[in-house]
């Protein structure tokens, strides 16, 4: 027998090898074409849903981890820096907003990497088999330049009217021609999917990184007991009561500013006057707070040095100001509160209470039948709700209470326990008791709180999120974007300091016009669709197309797909080295 009959030639390996990747190309093209595509993000148009070009840093005081945009380094969308262009050397966490220091000389002498954005796959696919959805992250060519790719989240449906107010969606669906007036009667609140909604929801207070070392220094805590019912514990993450009666674990919204942070972070309190007061919770997101180098990006914040005592050795340090402009200017009384509720000895009730626009909502659990009961305080027109929990006997449960979307849900171990029965939106239409324009009081610096009735109970994981707040503007906003109250207190303060915002924040006699919104509508035609950003604050959306000239839609032609997938979030360091390629597992997740 011939040896060629039975061994391939070279020839043929290479044929062969150049026939598998040829099959290879194809079916990846057939892919990238038809089924899914990669994107990278490349702005924090999303965050901090999907991240553009950011850095990943965790608070040099109480820990948190969180992003700080730096898109300003690089304007290309490309992996690295540009030169000439500034670099961030500062952000806000957003859990204890210390102000953190970043820049290359940082006294940690630490590398604070720029990652590029997050790297997606899209299902191209979607849209040839589905109708597009309200609320799913969408990939779309950009109406004024169509050979640029844009991702937001699809708000507004063909043959509606849009409009935003207090931060929500309101819609109206159109018979095809229909112009509306107006922007109240027949419009109804868009609720978001529990999926969605978890994933819109950004961090006010996570009390796993609370500071203990600034409650010994006399700082007031968020979490506080009246009648010190509640005993917390040595490291403060979690909270005991087992006293017969009602008691009450009552969070207050405390926020150190930059000047109270230069006394706390050298262990010592800030002297008398220093603002040390609960506020309002805003639509503050730490991804925004990015300081930088060049004062030309800058409006109130600065960078300087300053001595300071370490153990008898006087060292130099940076002492970064924040900017009002850059710690949120709108009300959200949309809140979530959540916990670990470890039931050790049955009793009567578990409570809970969110406040918005002071009112009291809500839930209150029977742990001798499991029954929670859902209401509204003094407010008769509302029928409570009833519903049926595993909080039964004894045992450890995780236990959300949300009222978000003029609705309270009540999740437990993952699972939402209600199905449409909280609603309440009826009662805040025009003339309605719960007004949507209701301007907040006192009750809203108290905004959320834990309770028991005769059990011994155990809380920890304590936190509380609030709902993305979407800022009404358009064209007529004349650039002023971040704050949407028709008659602002912070428009007739200048400079707008961060000491004159929180003043704002913690004085109720200054609220008057808080509920008092700007509305902005959008009306949309068949094959049109509205499409705005996570990151209400800081994205070019449907909102402001028209600025240059662009439609406020995104025809049904230009719709790509649906993001689906991180597939990259940025890599992890090799360990002794600044290259980041260890794949971030962690981070990997699917889209919602």
């Amino acid at each position: 027998m011939n040896p060629s009959d039975t061994q391939p030639s070279s020839f043929r390996n290479i044929r062969e090898i150049i026939e598998s990747l040829a099959v290879a190309l194809a079916l990846a093209f057939f892919f990238k074409a038809f089924a899914a595509e990669a994107f990278v993000i490349p702005t924090g148009s999303m965050a901090s849903t999907l991240m553009g070009r950011h850095k990943d840093v965790q608070c040099g005081q109480c820990g948190f981890p969180f992003q700080i945009s730096a898109s300003e380094e690089s304007n290309d969308g490309t992996d690295r820096p540009r030169d000439g262009l500034p670099r961030v050397v500062a952000g806000t966490c957003p859990q204890c907003r210390y102000t953190m220091y970043v820049g290359a000389d940082n006294a940690a002498q630490k590398t604070f990497l720029s990652f590029s954005g997050d790297r997606i796959f899209v299902d191209k696919s979607r849209f040839d088999f589905h109708a597009p959805q309200r609320w799913h992250v969408t990939v779309f060519r950009y109406p004024g330049k169509t050979q640029i790719n844009y991702i937001k989240r699809l708000v507004g449906l063909e043959n509606e009217s849009i409009f935003i107010s207090n931060g929500d969606i309101f819609v109206k669906k159109l018979a095809a021609g229909l112009v509306p007036s107006g922007t109240g009667i027949g419009y109804q609140i868009q609720r978001k999917p529990l999926s969605a909604l978890q994933a819109m929801m950004r961090p006010v207070d996570d009390n796993d990184y609370v500071l203990p070392e600034l409650l010994k220094l006399g700082w007031m805590p968020r979490w506080y007991s009246a009648d010190n019912s509640w005993k917390r514990s040595e490291d403060c993450k979690s909270f005991d009561c087992t006293e017969a009666g009602e008691h009450w674990l009552t969070y207050r919204n405390v926020e150190p500013s930059s000047s109270d942070w230069s006394y706390l972070s050298a262990g010592k309190m800030p002297p008398q006057g220093a603002v040390n007061n609960p506020q309002l919770i805003t639509d503050f997101v730490g991804y925004n707070s990015g300081i930088t180098d060049s004062k030309q990006y800058n409006t109130g914040q600065t960078v300087a040095m300053r001595d300071v005592n370490h153990n008898g050795k006087v060292l130099k340090e940076h002492f970064v100001t924040q900017s009002g402009f850059g710690l949120g200017l709108n009300w959200v009384g949309d809140l979530a509160l959540s916990s670990r509720i470890t039931i050790q000895k049955p009793g009567n009730y578990l409570l809970f209470k969110l406040v918005k626009g002071g009112v009291n909502f809500l839930c209150r659990i029977d742990l001798r039948t499991g029954q929670a009961e859902l209401s509204i305080q003094d407010c008769p027109q509302f029928a409570p709700v009833l519903v049926q929990t595993p909080l039964l006997g004894t045992g450890t449960f995780d236990v959300m209470f949300i009222n978000c979307d003029e609705e309270l849900r009540l999740v437990v171990n993952g699972k939402e326990i209600t199905t449409g029965q909280g609603r309440y939106d009826t009662l805040c239409e025009p003339g309605g008791v719960l007004p949507r324009d209701r301007s907040p009081n006192e009750l809203d610096l108290q905004p959320a709180a834990i309770g028991v009735q005769d059990a011994a109970v155990k809380v920890e994981h304590l936190k509380v999120q609030r709902d993305l707040y979407y800022i009404a503007c358009n064209e007529n906003s004349n650039d002023n974007t971040q704050c949407d109250l028709r008659y602002s207190p912070f428009h007739s303060e200048y400079p707008l300091t961060e000491n004159t915002v929180a003043s704002i924040l913690s004085s109720p006699d200054r609220w008057g016009n808080f509920g008092k919104t700007n509305v902005v509508r959008f009306d949309l035609k068949d094959d049109e669709f509205l499409m705005l950003g996570d990151n209400s604050a800081k994205s070019k959306d449907s909102r402001l197309w028209t600025t240059d000239g662009i439609p406020c839609y995104v025809p049904r032609n230009l719709l790509i797909g649906e993001a689906v997938f991180v597939y990259w979030p940025h890599g992890l360091r090799i360990p002794g080295t600044n290259i980041a390629l260890i794949p971030n597992v962690k981070k990997v997740r699917m889209i919602k």
